[in-house]
C-alpha cells in the first residue's frame, strides 16, 4: 500500500507539537505501507528547514520518503499525488488550504481519510472562531465532508466530528502511536519542595497562564520549568506578568521550544509534568512523561483520566484554580518514598494504556476498509 500523508509541518520542524509527533510515531511503526509525507519547508515559526533539501522526495527512514515543499516548486500537489497515485491519502488537520484542501480536492482514485486532529474539539474552535466557523460553512456547502472518512484518535473526538458534519459521516477510531520510552530514575523527593515541568506550546489551549494562578496559592517551595515555543505572543505576556506577581517561594523559569529528542532529558530533572490543557486529542508530553513514571496533573479533556485512582497523579477541574493549587501542594508534601509509588503508579498506567499491536489493527481497518 502507498500512504500519502499530508500535514503542514513534520521532522526536523517540531514546533507545531503535538501532530508532528504523532506523523513521525506512525512513520516510524506503521510498516506495513510504502509512506510518502509531503509538508512545508519551514517550521510553525517560519524559520527555514536548512539541514534537509526542498522540492524532492528525502529518504527518512526504510519505508518513508518526505516532500518538503517551497510553495514555489513547478509541481503543485496535484502533480506530485498524480505521480505517487497512492492508495490512500491521509489529510491531517481541517483548515489548511493547501495542506488540507487541495489533497481532498485530487481526482485520482486514492481512498481520502481527514484527521481532525483535535482541531473540532470546543476549546480549539474557541480560538478565531469567526474564521474557523466560516470556513466549516464553506466546507459543508461545497460538500467535502462527502469526499473523504474522517480520522479521530478517541471516542469523543467522533463526537466532535459527528457534532460539525453530522452523524452521517462515516469515522474511525484509531489512537495515535506513543512515543516509546522507558522508566527513568527518579530524582530525590524531600517534603515541601517539588520540581514542576511542562513542556507545550505556549497557547490559551495548554493553559500555561492558570498553572501560574495555582502556584500563586502555593506555600511549598515549588521549581516550575516550561518549555514550548511561543504560539500566541498576547497570551505570553499575560504570563509573564502573573510569573511577576508570584511569591518568593515559586521560582519559574522560561526556557524556549525544545527538540523531542530532549524532552526525555528535562523530564528526568523534573518531580511532576503539569498540563491542565482545555484539550488534547492525544498528548505526546503526557503520555511521554507518565511512561517515564513521573506522576502528572493535568485536566480531564484528555485520553489521561482516572490518574488519583491509579496512583499516577491528578485530574484536575480547569474551571476552578484551587484543584490544581490542592493537586501541586499534595505532590510537595510527600516524601520520597511515597513519591516512588506514585513513579511506578505513573509508569504501570501509561504501559497499561498502550497497545501498538492494537494500533496496527485500528490503521489497518481505517486505511484498508474499502
Amino acid at each position: 500500500m502507498k500512504l500519502f500523508i499530508t500535514y503542514e509541518y513534520f521532522l526536523p520542524a517540531y514546533k507545531a507539537g503535538g501532530p508532528v509527533q504523532s506523523l513521525a510515531n506512525l512513520a516510524a511503526n506503521y510498516t506495513s505501507a510504502t509512506i510518502y509525507i509531503y509538508c512545508r519547508h519551514t517550521d510553525m515559526d517560519g524559520t527555514v528547514l536548512t539541514n534537509v533539501k526542498h522540492n524532492e522526495w528525502v529518504q527518512y527512514n526504510s519505508h518513508t520518503k518526505v516532500y518538503y515543499s517551497t510553495g514555489t516548486e513547478k509541481q503543485t500537489v496535484y502533480d506530485i499525488l498524480t505521480v505517487v497515485n497512492p492508495d490512500v491519502i491521509f489529510i491531517n488537520g481541517i483548515f489548511s488550504p493547501r495542506f488540507n484542501i487541495k489533497p481532498l480536492l485530487w481526482s485520482g482514485d486514492a481512498r481520502k481519510v481527514v484527521s481532525a486532529r483535535g482541531m473540532l474539539h470546543a476549546g480549539a474552535l474557541s480560538q478565531k472562531p469567526l474564521k474557523k466557523k466560516i470556513f466549516l460553512i464553506a466546507y459543508k456547502l461545497l460538500g467535502l465532508h462527502k469526499k473523504c472518512v474522517f480520522h479521530a484518535t478517541t471516542q469523543e473526538e467522533k463526537e466532535y466530528i459527528h457534532q460539525t458534519f453530522g452523524k452521517g459521516v462515516e469515522v474511525y477510531i484509531a489512537p495515535n502511536f506513543p512515543n516509546v520510552v522507558n522508566k527513568l530514575p527518579i530524582i530525590n523527593k524531600q517534603v515541601g519542595s517539588l520540581k514542576l515541568l511542562s513542556v507545550a506550546l505556549i497557547s490559551p489551549m495548554k493553559n500555561i497562564k492558570l498553572v501560574l494562578e495555582a502556584l500563586s496559592q502555593c506555600k511549598a517551595n515549588i521549581t516550575y520549568d516550561i518549555y514550548g515555543p511561543v504560539k500566541d505572543s498576547a497570551y505570553w505576556d499575560e504570563c509573564k506578568s502573573a510569573i511577576t506577581t508570584l511569591p518568593s517561594n515559586i521560582n519559574v523559569n522560561y526556557h524556549g521550544a525544545i527538540p523531542p529528542e530532549q524532552v526525555q532529558a528535562v523530564i528526568a530533572d523534573c518531580h511532576c509534568f503539569i498540563l491542565p490543557s482545555k484539550s488534547e486529542n492525544f498528548g505526546h508530553a503526557i503520555y511521554e512523561a507518565l511512561a517515564s513514571g513521573r506522576p502528572v496533573v493535568t485536566s480531564a479533556n484528555t485520553p489521561w483520566n482516572d490518574l488519583s485512582a491509579n496512583n499516577a497523579g491528578y485530574n484536575i477541574d480547569i474551571n476552578n484554580t484551587t484543584t490544581i493549587t490542592t493537586a501541586i501542594e499534595t505532590m510537595a508534601a510527600i516524601d520520597n518514598e511515597i513519591y516512588k509509588q506514585y513513579s511506578n503508579g505513573a509508569a504501570l498506567y501509561a504501559s497499561n494504556k498502550i497497545n501498538i499491536a492494537s494500533i496496527k489493527k485500528d490503521y489497518d481497518a481505517m486505511f484498508l476498509n474499502r
